[in-house]
């Protein structure tokens, strides 16, 4: 089966998507800003579902320390059951769905509507359903991606969304304004990480790809990334794959692993010493790790298998850096398993469960 997929070429675009996409809205990110000051707004409840979801789990933490406001970061449907108490007149609603064909998030947004918040769609399709509803759109522009299985608008959206972040910062926030002049740059340590990383991994597959069961853990903004990268390995490979925060994973699931299971540690000099007791449960317990980590952290040769990244990382940017490795051990999983990583089996029976009647995949139109 050939190796060359659409989705390995959309991996390779994800640092130019970024940056188009940070270039093409910082005029529509400044009206965002200038519409919620008005305003008076007084929270911010970002959704969305899926991948979208992650993205904005991985800019979770960027909102949490810049914003002056509280802000909440939920899964669609389970805004429903909080949308009483948290949307009204003085709530921005971030709604995020690549597509913006997705159900739950056009009714999310509708909702948060008629209760009197200033809806933003956050998109890549400039006439879906989301697009159409919200008061105001912010475009991603990682351009087609037809494939199920999203990399390169994950990246997108989720350096939009910590743009946005750090954007909603009180002007006198001087941390802020630097982490956008690095969030700018960071397109360009993405392409680097790609490259330094690809070549080990590719080497790193026949020793991974037997395994039946994955974990996968990372704190602060790469929590986001292991919810997205243990949805990318089950979506595209169909290895059972679950993700937790390292001290959740440590703090008694660890227990269940065995030789069949490999542990995917995320990990940064702040939570070094956390991985390393981990890592040491892991090897006690027969299970093998791969751990992606910053450069000059001393593992004491706890880890079976390491892939460095190529500079140190900002805490509050690094999962735009974490997550291409994964989006690559997803992809590579996928194909030493000669499945086809574009079109799942699956997918066409997800999509006739999550799509209004009617309606289609913006590339499958």
């Amino acid at each position: 089966m050939s190796t060359t997929y659409h989705m390995i070429e959309y991996i390779h675009e994800g640092p130019e998507a970024l940056q188009r996409t940070l270039e093409a809205n910082e005029a529509a990110i400044r009206s965002v800003v200038a519409r919620v000051r008005e305003d008076g707004l007084q929270r911010v409840v970002v959704t969305g579902i899926g991948s979208s979801y992650t993205a904005a789990v991985m800019a979770a933490p960027a909102f949490r320390y810049h914003c002056p406001w509280p802000a909440y970061i939920m899964s669609a449907p389970e805004l429903g059951y909080y949308a009483p108490r948290l949307v009204d007149v003085q709530t921005l609603v971030v709604v995020v769905s690549r597509s913006g064909e997705r159900g739950a998030v056009v009714n999310a947004l509708a909702d948060s509507l008629q209760r009197g918040a200033f809806g933003v769609a956050v998109t890549g399709v400039a006439d879906s359903l989301l697009a159409q509803t919200a008061q105001l759109t912010l475009l991603t522009a990682e351009g087609p991606e037809i494939t199920f299985p999203k990399t390169k608008s994950v990246i997108a959206c989720a350096g939009l969304l910590i743009c946005l972040a750090l954007a909603l910062a009180e002007p006198e926030d001087k941390e802020a304004v630097e982490r956008l002049r690095t969030l700018h740059s960071t397109p360009g340590l993405i392409k680097n990480t790609i490259q330094a990383v690809e070549p080990a991994l590719q080497a790193l597959m026949p020793a991974i790809q037997a395994h039946e069961l994955v974990a996968i853990a990372g704190t602060g903004s790469n929590y986001g990334v292991a919810i997205e990268a243990a949805m990318k390995i089950q979506e595209a490979a169909y290895v059972s794959t679950r993700y937790d925060s390292l001290d959740g994973l440590l703090n008694g699931p660890v227990g269940a692993l065995s030789d069949k299971w490999l542990v995917v540690l995320l990990i940064t000099a702040h939570d070094l010493g956390l991985s390393k007791e981990l890592l040491r449960v892991v090897r006690s317990l027969g299970a093998h790790s791969l751990c992606i980590h910053e450069p000059a952290l001393d593992l004491e040769g706890l880890a079976d298998h390491a892939l460095t990244l190529p500079a140190p990382l900002d805490p509050l940017l690094a999962a735009l850096v974490y997550l291409p490795p994964l989006q690559l051990l997803a992809y590579y999983w996928t194909v030493a398993r000669n499945m086809n990583p574009d079109a799942p089996t699956s997918m066409r029976a997800i999509l006739d469960a999550i799509l209004p009647p009617g309606r289609e995949e913006p590339e499958l139109r």
